[in-house]
């Protein structure tokens, strides 16, 4: 260190001629030498280096779904010991069951008040506290041997994932009820939640939780089951905001709902079924990346993908059991064993699940992709991006020149702008007026200096760069999403092909066709009122729209 620092002020160069020179001087000089030219050779290939990253990024993105980089899944957590009690849920269970299905069916079209009614009757008439809020009823099954110091939650909403009324996966939660009342092994408290609506009701609920209850809830499981039958149980554990339970929770009760239930498992209700097209290694390829394209849509829209998802944001461990319709061979029988067994495993926790990963990929059942082999490709293309950022000759200047974007997508966003109305930047000469402002130019120079649109790219770059590598620990296909777009829009094209590359991937655009002519069930505006998805105003307005409203202006400039 102390010899960096003499070399650093060591004053002018040393003199071959100087009767002070030595062989220590003449070394340093040719490392010096060595490394300008070194440096100078990569400078120089910064571009073929970029698209190296990028193309490494992008074929490992690809590979993703082979087998080979694949892990059996398992249970980390030792106290879970899934699939390892006898089951008690009985025909009498079931019967009661169906007596409350009858009565379900009955009320279904009624008012809240009516049907909160009948729950509460219910549920008091099986010895549980019970009430409801504005959007749900609940209750509390207190055992014996708990604390009242954590909870364990099981709902059941009035509206499926698909739309149709949930009659069934109601009935069972009322029997549930009955059943947990008679048993004196829980540990821990239940509460018990039918919310109205699809996910409104349980959002509504967890809201005013604070106020009604003091114990802190660990695990939670939603009941769907809006057929007469079942076939598979479809597992759909993305949460809101693309938050993911400890993998321990999905292992759990897949493993139950195999080896108690007798009922195979789906994930996001896809079937396991290998298509039939070339090598069997090209099928599983194919299956997995069905599988990786639906987890890849709910987490880049930060939608949870059922009505458990809203438990996330309160630090929830939580999946849905969706109960494939079809005309057998399962019912209430296999369900209540399933949710008992589920249940009895997590009774045996001490502490919150954490030994298992929090980060991971699904490509199919009892698999599962570990972060270490799926995050190297937004690492590369994050450091594609950033790499050509570092050449910013003007960072002041550059740094002033970008501020109008995040502003306009500020104020866009404070105004309740809809994104479509963004394309006014295409055509609206006041922002060319507003950029000379801003930069101190006269009013004939329209058109920025090269040093200046080089600042503005690195600067973007960067800041998008780091954002990708910082992003995909948090939310991987997010990460991916937004390198992909910043790879488009911050790449040196001809100016007519970016000109169509802004004007198809225009956000307001994207989410129009994909709500309207793709028929999508897409509101991310109405996520962030009702759920708090945070997508629509710091992804959406905050960081996407800022980027295409800057590429834009750049455009205009170039």
């Amino acid at each position: 260190m102390l010899s960096r620092i003499r070399r650093r002020n060591a004053g002018p160069p040393p003199d071959p001629k100087s009767v002070n020179f030595t062989s220590e001087h003449l070394t340093v000089s040719k490392t010096i030498a060595r490394r300008k030219k070194v440096l100078g050779l990569i400078w120089d290939k910064i571009p073929l280096i970029r698209a190296v990253l990028a193309i490494a990024g992008l074929l490992w993105l690809l590979a993703i779904p082979y087998e080979g980089l694949w892990k059996g899944t398992y249970v980390d957590e030792h106290a879970l010991q899934p699939g390892q009690v006898t089951t008690y849920f009985d025909w009498g269970n079931v019967h009661k069951a169906d007596l409350y299905l009858d009565i379900l069916e009955r009320i279904v079209n009624g008012t809240f008040e009516e049907r909160s009614a009948y729950l509460q009757d219910t549920f008091s008439s099986s010895g549980l506290s019970t009430s409801n809020t504005s959007t749900s009823t609940y209750a509390h099954v207190k055992p014996p041997r708990s604390k009242g110091t954590e909870s364990i939650l099981v709902s059941a909403n009035w509206i499926s994932r698909d739309g149709t009324p949930n009659l069934r996966g109601v009935a069972t939660l009322l029997a549930m009820g009955d059943f947990l009342k008679g048993q004196n092994h829980w540990a821990f408290d239940f509460i018990l939640v039918v919310g109205e609506g699809y996910m409104e009701g349980l959002e509504g609920f967890m809201r005013e939780y604070s106020t009604l209850f003091n114990g802190v809830i660990w695990t939670g499981l939603n009941i769907d089951y809006p057929g007469h039958s079942f076939s598979h149980i479809g597992l759909f554990y993305e949460g809101v905001n693309g938050r993911l339970p400890n993998q321990d929770i999905l292992n759990t009760i897949s493993r139950v709902a195999q080896f108690t239930g007798g009922v195979p498992t789906r994930y996001h209700n896809i079937p396991d079924e290998v298509p039939s097209i070339g090598p069997e290694w090209f099928g599983k390829y194919l299956l997995a990346s069905k599988h990786l394209l639906s987890h890849f849509g709910y987490m880049i829209t930060g939608r949870a993908s059922a009505a458990h998802g809203v438990l996330a944001r309160h630090r929830i461990d939580s999946l849905t059991l969706y109960c494939t319709p079809s005309e057998g061979p399962h019912g209430f029988h296999t369900l209540g064993r399933t949710l008992e067994s589920s249940l009895r495993s997590l009774n045996n926790l001490l502490e919150r699940l954490h030994a298992s990963y929090f980060f991971y990929l699904l490509p199919r059942p009892w698999n599962f992709i570990p972060i270490g082999h799926y995050l190297p490709s937004a690492i590369l293309l994050s450091a594609s991006i950033t790499i050509g950022g570092f050449d910013i000759p003007l960072p002041l200047e550059g740094l002033v020149y970008v501020l109008p974007g995040f502003i306009a997508s500020s104020i866009f966003w404070i105004a309740s702008c809809p994104p479509i109305v963004w394309y006014s930047f295409f055509i609206s000469p006041l922002i060319l007026k507003l950029q000379r402002q801003i930069r101190g130019s006269n009013g004939n120079q329209i058109k920025a200096s090269r040093e200046l649109l080089g600042s503005i790219k690195g600067l973007l770059r960067l800041l998008y760069g780091s954002l990708i590598a910082t992003l995909s620990m948090i939310n991987f296909p997010q990460s991916i999403f937004l390198a992909l777009i910043s790879l488009l829009y911050l790449t040196d094209f001809p100016k007519s092909i970016k000109y169509l590359i802004l004007v198809v991937s225009q956000p307001g655009l994207v989410l129009w066709l994909l709500k309207y002519s793709l028929d999508v069930d897409l509101d991310l505006a109405k996520d962030w009122l009702e759920l708090g998805n945070l997508t629509y105003p710091l992804g959406v307005y905050g960081i996407w729209g800022s980027l295409w409203i800057n590429s834009v202006l750049l455009l205009k400039d170039e």
